[in-house]
């Protein structure tokens, strides 16, 4: 006995002992776990996958690639599973374009140890299957959000011009361009490059290259506007006059500066520092901001009268 018992001891303490109580010893606390917890059962939503799917087709219909499965399992075992592990594959080997329905059954799912799986929603899947076309394309920008106050876009460049869209058949057909995504030019100046993706707005395309590189050249934007003011003197405190007594201004520039612009007297003057009594022809004085440009002017000048101080009497 007591050699049966040496030899077990020795047997458990060797190499090959070890591995054999390491394995029980996970079987008994997987047995304690598992199998003294009642079965629970759950709906997770799973992947669908398509094999062997030929190279002229391709699934359209549904978008939505996932489906229902319920299952049953002990709840620490199915609250740590992937539900990707659950995916559901179908087999289109030798399916061609058209419609056609699939039955979806549990056997479709290979689950983990323990797990069973007692329903896929839905049962039937309809798939709608379409010839694959490829196409070159223009590619067509499209801008996004305000251009900036005062700016206009000029120009709009797009590298490469054309692309290859691949989807299909049908929906090629009614296509004209292949468009970017939103190009935003908000608090943008001068000229933006940057790289944008094509969209698919929701379409089964694929595009090569799948991006672009977008150049947008802003520019200013020009305008003229009328201001008719009176004519007023600066640098001198006595009595004058002025013929005629008001100014026509027709002022050019940048419309960012030219549109809340308001012509103040400070602005459109006549000088009569230095000048003594007497009548004088005086050209207009102007302090504008130096992007605005006069473009009409009338009178161009004026007739100024500076009277003589009356003299006090004695």
């Amino acid at each position: 006995m007591k050699r049966s018992w040496d030899r077990f001891v020795a047997f458990m303490s060797s190499d090959s002992g070890l591995q054999l109580f390491s394995v029980a010893f996970a079987l008994g606390l997987w047995l304690f776990v598992n199998a003294g917890q009642k079965a629970v059962e759950r709906t997770v939503r799973v992947p669908l996958e398509f094999r062997n799917v030929a190279a002229d087709v391709m699934v359209t219909s549904p978008s939505q690639r996932q489906v229902e499965v319920q299952v049953v399992g002990p709840p620490t075992l199915l609250s740590t599973m992937d539900p990707d592990h659950l995916k559901v594959v179908l087999d289109l080997d030798g399916a061609r374009p058209g419609t056609s329905a699939f039955r979806l059954s549990p056997d479709l799912i290979d689950p983990p140890r323990g797990v069973r799986i007692t329903r896929i929603r839905p049962s039937l899947m309809t798939l709608k299957l379409e010839t694959v076309a490829e196409s070159s394309l223009p590619v067509e920008v499209r801008l996004g959000g305000k251009v900036p106050f005062g700016y206009r876009v000029k120009r709009v460049e797009v590298k490469p011009e054309t692309v290859k869209v691949r989807g299909p058949a049908q929906e090629l057909k009614r296509m004209v361009s292949a468009e970017t995504l939103p190009f935003e030019l908000e608090a943008s100046r001068g000229q933006i490059a940057r790289e944008v993706r094509l969209t698919t707005a929701g379409k089964p395309l694929s595009f090569s290259p799948d991006r672009v590189r977008v150049t947008v050249t802003l520019e200013e934007e020009l305008m003229t506007r009328g201001f008719r003011r009176e004519v007023r003197a600066k640098n001198f405190s006595g009595a004058y006059s002025v013929s005629p007594n008001q100014v026509y201004l027709r002022l050019s520039g940048p419309k960012r500066i030219l549109e809340p612009f308001q012509l103040e007297e400070a602005q459109a003057y006549l000088d009569l520092a230095g000048l003594g009594p007497g009548s004088y022809t005086l050209p207009l004085s102007l302090r504008l901001p130096p992007e605005v440009k006069v473009v009409e002017q009338t009178p161009v000048r004026f007739q100024v009268k500076i009277a003589r101080p009356k003299r006090s009497k004695r």
